[in-house]
């Protein structure tokens, strides 16, 4: 339903590339130990700390003096230290001394670290500003070379606090050298959205404020870490026109990405893939692999 293959060429039902497919080429070519770094958060935000300006506290290491202190100085978001997709995040809203007592056993015994709460910039909070809407730049990288695979604006919906599309939000693809929304949005279940269905506000020709500097600061992160080859970043465009990087996914979904862009994006796997690494990585899909696919047909896992 997200692809709306019904609508498309069947003759290019095989460029989508599966889950299973591109799971398979990041376990081949991402270093566990690099990989582990981005399921942790408190790793992430430590190594990339050059990156991120915003305070952020995780409870286990502090005393409850401390924690309250923190909590009732900035407005703050709880995230599960090993989370993902955006489950389990939430806003910090009581400020009573008891419930915060409760928040900071509730973060301790849970292992959920609270961050700064973010604003984005006007044009871009406009389109949802329950949540914190972000873009998401997907780079493959090796040794100094970097390349753009693809790049999403991702927007929060309803009372949602969060623009993961794995939590309801909507996607729209940007175009990589102009940082112009050249596609209408889409949700994860094939939905698409002229306007977001909240604000009102047009989605497709919207212009990603300061998108160069989005492009160079991933490209820079991407050369921070040896063997990241495949990331997805998460970036904020900050009210005074910085960026900030929120997350790093090392294994980030593609089937996200298709779903905004509506193509398959095999052609561009092989292509950027061979221009950075020196190798085709859709040729590092085990024989296992291409029979799932083969049965499941392109859906692959969502």
């Amino acid at each position: 339903d997200a692809y709306k293959l019904w609508n498309i060429d069947r003759r290019r039902w095989g460029e989508f590339v599966s889950e299973r497919e591109i799971q398979c080429i990041y376990r081949k070519t991402i270093q566990q130990d690099v990989a582990r770094c981005f399921t942790d958060k408190v790793r992430e935000l430590e190594l990339f700390g050059k990156f991120v300006h915003r305070k952020w506290m995780n409870p286990r290491e502090v005393v409850f003096d401390e924690f309250r202190g923190f909590v009732e100085s900035t407005g703050c978001i709880a995230k599960p230290r090993g989370g993902t997709q955006g489950q389990q995040v939430f806003l910090v809203k009581e400020n009573e001394d008891t419930a915060l007592k409760d928040l900071y056993d509730f973060c301790c015994e849970h292992n959920v670290i609270v961050e700064e709460y973010l604003r984005a910039c006007k044009e871009i909070e406009e389109f949802h500003p329950q949540s914190l809407n972000t873009v998401r730049v997907f780079t493959i990288s090796k040794d100094s070379k970097v390349e753009i695979l693809d790049s999403e604006f991702r927007m929060g919906i309803h009372e949602n606090v969060v623009d993961n599309a794995h939590c309801g939000g909507i996607l729209a693809s940007i175009d990589i050298e102009t940082g112009v929304l050249h596609r209408n949005g889409a949700d994860m279940l094939g939905n698409e959205y002229v306007v977001h269905p909240d604000s009102g506000k047009a989605i497709s020709g919207f212009v990603i404020p300061n998108w160069e500097k989005v492009v160079n600061t991933c490209k820079e992160m991407s050369k921070c870490l040896d063997m990241i080859v495949f990331a997805g970043w998460d970036i904020c465009v900050l009210p005074d026109g910085n960026v900030e990087l929120i997350e790093v996914n090392s294994y980030p979904s593609i089937t996200v990405l298709q779903t905004a862009i509506k193509e398959g994006l095999k052609p561009r796997v092989q292509s950027i893939g061979t221009k950075v690494l020196g190798y085709d990585p859709i040729k590092l899909i085990s024989v296992w692999s291409k029979s799932y696919v083969k049965y499941e047909g392109v859906y692959g896992r969502y």
